[in-house]
């Protein structure tokens, strides 16, 4: 604690003017303490706005129910790099959740588990069901029911509330139809229910939000009461992790005591000051720290090791939850981001662009790998080749005679190399690259893609 707190001051003093503007020991605390209890909550209570958020639309599913969201989707405030994939919110408190998978099925695909501190509880993959498993029970941290015959695989969440995301990837509009039939072939259904059961919604009520628009700027735009207020309204029914409770004991000067009601009228007007500097200045910080989330950046290309494994790590953690909860675990899916090419110029639509991966630095991976253009709003190039991406299950690739491949990224297609082709739109745009199931050297960090150059 003495180490992080030196830390913390030291970054506190040399980044944000307000600090200056305490005065004394009273205040001091209570802006430490906002400002860590602000980053810390923040994966939580953007969480339960974007629980709100699908909850309400009747377009999107119910609690304990996937629904399948495209790229085209109405819901902006998702990144969607992924095409087409699937999502649930799941309710743990009042039943164990039996979750069927798609029988008879070739095509590579995963589902993700997720608990409200968005630590990833589990990845279960077509790649791992050597046994052929049809279903899979997902439990909570009180469940004591019993297993029900022929399910061997059990998942426990350490929290009640939890999400899952099944992935599919595809690189053309001709694997859609396929790809959304393989998703709609994840079913759940509730088993052994409580008696009496009410439903999250039923048991949840949350205050109505003067603002709009996605979780993210809901909960930039709250007041500290209501945001520690939602904050405590999480923390009912999921259980802090035994490595953050002593933590987060240092909030109750904040009011903030777990598994009760926030209570404004009980902090000290003295410290009100401290408070409303720590909650702003921690705001500015996730501003800052979102947009460079990264523990590499190689050959221009950023990337993560440690996606729903942050731990301790709580700025990351917010981090994550700022950009939208659009985090794999490494061993399953490495993603690598580029917006430049090798002369650190910003990837645009007038340029045409290639990239080079030598036979040797091919990626390890036991799937797939692929390459996808994002445009400006993060959301997957739609064009009138119905071609989102390119990757080493294409078809017809073209290698060069040293056994490398180079693939091309631009407005026209390039003669006699379709196959190793991927429009771009007129506009500023993104490259990802995701090698699913990868390898040690990919997973470990060591491995990153080639520059993106310039043809000349």
């Amino acid at each position: 604690m003495f180490k992080f707190s030196v830390i913390f001051c030291f970054f506190v003093f040399t980044t944000f003017s307000g600090f200056s503007q305490i005065t004394n020991k009273n205040e001091l605390e209570a802006y430490k303490s906002a400002y860590n209890a602000y980053v810390w909550g923040f994966p939580l209570v953007t969480l339960g706005l974007s629980v709100e958020e699908f909850a309400q639309n009747p377009t999107k599913a119910k609690f304990n129910s996937f629904a399948v969201l495209q790229s085209n989707s109405i819901n902006k405030s998702l990144n969607n790099e992924h095409i087409i994939y699937s999502k649930a919110y799941l309710d743990l408190k009042q039943s164990a959740l039996l979750i069927t998978l798609p029988v008879g099925i070739l095509k590579y695909y995963s589902i993700t588990f997720t608990d409200a501190f968005s630590n990833t509880i589990e990845v279960f993959s077509s790649l791992k069901n050597l046994t052929k498993e049809k279903s899979i029970l997902l439990v909570g941290p009180d469940w004591k029911g019993t297993v029900p015959k022929g399910v061997k695989k059990v998942i426990k969440s350490p929290t009640n509330l939890a999400w899952a995301e099944g992935q599919v990837s595809i690189l053309d509009k001709t694997e859609m139809v396929d790809a959304k039939k393989l998703l709609e072939g994840i079913k759940i259904s509730e088993f052994d229910t409580k008696k009496n059961s009410q439903s999250w919604t039923e048991r949840h009520v949350f205050p109505k939000l003067k603002t709009a628009g996605n979780p993210t700027e809901q909960a930039l735009a709250m007041d500290w009461k209501s945001y520690f207020a939602y904050l405590l309204l999480m923390l009912k029914e999921n259980p802090i992790p035994e490595n953050q409770k002593e933590y987060v004991a240092v909030f109750e000067d904040l009011g903030i005591f777990p598994g009760k009601e926030f209570e404004d009228a009980k902090v000290s007007n003295k410290k009100q000051k401290g408070i409303k500097q720590g909650f702003a200045d921690a705001i500015e910080l996730l501003k800052m720290e979102a947009p460079r989330q990264e523990d590499y950046n190689k050959n221009g290309w950023s990337y993560n090791v440690g996606e729903g494994k942050w731990g301790t790590k709580y700025t990351k953690n917010a981090a994550s939850a700022f950009n939208g909860f659009n985090q794999n675990a490494a061993e399953e899916v490495m993603k690598y981001k580029t917006q430049f090419d090798d002369k650190k110029e910003r990837l645009s639509g007038n340029q045409k662009y290639k990239m080079t991966i030598k036979k040797a630095s091919l990626p390890q991976t036991k799937a797939f790998w692929t390459v996808n253009v994002l445009q400006t709003n993060k959301e997957v190039f739609e064009n009138t080749k119905g071609k989102y991406g390119i990757g080493n299950k294409s078809k017809g690739l073209k290698y060069n005679k040293d056994g490398s491949l180079t693939l091309y990224f631009q407005a026209e297609m390039p003669k006699g190399l379709e196959p190793n082709w991927v429009p771009i739109p007129s506009e500023k745009f993104e490259l990802v690259f995701k090698v699913c199931a990868p390898g040690e050297l990919v997973f470990s960090g060591e491995w990153a893609p080639p520059a993106v150059e310039i043809v000349k």
